[in-house]
């Protein structure tokens, strides 16, 4: 199901490009064609990425960005390795927990690095890609960016720690208000909530 043993990645199945250039490293989610969609092999390179930042002398600060017209439209239902394996239910249980764990400790890495991380948001931000943008100190977004939990639309639940995070930024009744309806917020609105501190016109996001 999840590969935590390859510490490299294999060309052609990048994720997630890491460039240094002048005390930026650039972290880019680079799968535009699936408008980024997230997968378990995102994770693991997330983690692997922030391992290499943590320590390099040249970086001061993180970029989180993305290619195309959507930052993350959530989970990557197409993504190999995508389902839960078990022999039984109660197995599959036990692993799709134990994954998700995996997932906050890979995510932590991220949103504990040494150096500040900002997030630029263009287009859709949904589900993950929401989670994975509020673990940034600093969100930018552009005036077209859309933001939402749309796990209970799905039946399945947040579980990634976005809705925790929502609560500490705009306050228990908005976390559950967006994780309970899955209801999108524009840029504008994220703004308002302090989930963005700046919005942009979407020339100028970069």
């Amino acid at each position: 199901m999840i590969d935590t043993i390859t510490t490299e990645i294999a060309e052609g199945e990048e994720r997630i490009r890491l460039e240094v250039e002048g005390g930026v490293a650039f972290l880019t989610l680079c799968r535009p064609d699936q408008l980024n969609g997230w997968s378990w092999e995102s994770t693991r390179q997330l983690g692997l990425l922030a391992d290499r930042i943590r320590f390099d002398p040249t970086v001061r600060v993180v970029l989180l960005r993305a290619d195309g017209r959507a930052f993350c439209a959530g989970i990557d239902v197409t993504a190999p390795g995508g389902a839960i394996t078990g022999r039984t239910p109660a197995e599959r249980t036990r692993n799709y927990h134990e994954g998700i764990r995996w997932v906050h400790e890979r995510f932590a890495v991220l949103a504990r690095l040494p150096q500040p991380v900002v997030a630029a948001v263009q287009g859709y931000c949904l589900g993950f890609g929401f989670e994975l943008a509020l673990m940034a100190d600093v969100r930018l977004a552009a005036e077209d960016a859309v933001f939402a939990l749309p796990e209970a639309r799905l039946g399945v639940a947040v579980d990634a720690g976005g809705d925790l995070r929502i609560a500490r930024e705009a306050g228990a009744g908005w976390a559950k208000y967006l994780a309970l309806t899955g209801r999108r917020i524009d840029a504008r609105t994220a703004e308002r909530l302090n989930l963005v501190q700046q919005v942009l016109p979407p020339d100028e996001l970069e």
